[in-house]
């Protein structure tokens, strides 16, 4: 048997551990801090004011964009990104949902590793 293998395997699944608990520990700062931005006023002025114009613009870019005789598909994917991130930032209950997901998936890993009922 060789024991330098089981010490190394060892090593690797506490670096792991080390780094999914950091992740666990980072990811939970970020949902506490949107949840404390998603619940002011200055957020939701700012959602009204920014955000909701920012979509609604680039949907009506990208209808006049995709209604033209000759369409430019590098300007539609471009508008079509720009899209993709103002609705995951403009909707911070969403966004939230997703890191808590994320949360969610790093506490099943760490939970398959080690187990709490000591089964493996």
């Amino acid at each position: 048997m060789n024991n330098s293998k089981i010490v190394l395997d060892n090593q690797e699944a506490d670096e792991k551990q080390s780094f999914l608990q950091r992740q666990q520990g980072e990811l939970s700062q970020i949902v506490e801090a949107i949840n404390g931005v998603e619940a002011s006023d200055g957020w939701k002025k700012l959602k009204k004011l920014v955000f909701d114009h920012i979509v609604s613009n680039l949907e009506r870019r990208l209808m006049g964009e995709t209604s033209k005789k000759e369409i430019d598909t590098a300007e539609i994917y471009r508008l079509q990104g720009q899209l993709v991130w103002a609705h995951k930032y403009a909707d911070l209950k969403k966004f939230g949902e997703g890191k808590k997901q994320e949360l969610e998936n790093i506490k099943n890993q760490q939970y398959e590793k080690n187990p709490r009922d000591g089964a493996l």
